[in-house]
């Protein structure tokens, strides 16, 4: 008869990445007024994915961010980023994302 020595046997889950199945609010805030200045206009544009928000900044450079699903503004839209809002969300075993409603 063969005597095997104990070993610890490692849980496969602990050590694999998790994901949860839905992103969660983390936080929401207006633009600062330093936002608000660097942007000329801001227009809800069609893209990849679905609807975002094209930031056409004051030294000539564009930058798009997803449209919020709870967002009422279509494509063509411009932005009021006097009351729009930045919406964080977060997810287990993901970067934070962004998204825009207004």
């Amino acid at each position: 008869m063969v005597c095997r020595q104990p070993y610890n046997i490692m849980n496969l889950f602990n050590t694999l990445k998790l994901h949860s199945n839905k992103w969660t609010v983390k936080s929401v805030r207006r633009f600062t007024a330093e936002e608000i200045a660097m942007v000329e206009k801001a227009q809800v544009i069609d893209s990849q994915y679905g609807s975002s928000v094209c930031f056409f900044l004051k030294n000539g450079m564009t930058t798009s961010v997803p449209l919020d699903h709870e967002s009422k503004s279509r494509i063509g839209d411009y932005i009021d980023m006097n009351t729009a809002e930045i919406v964080t969300l977060e997810k287990q075993g993901e970067l934070d994302i962004n998204r825009i409603r207004g």
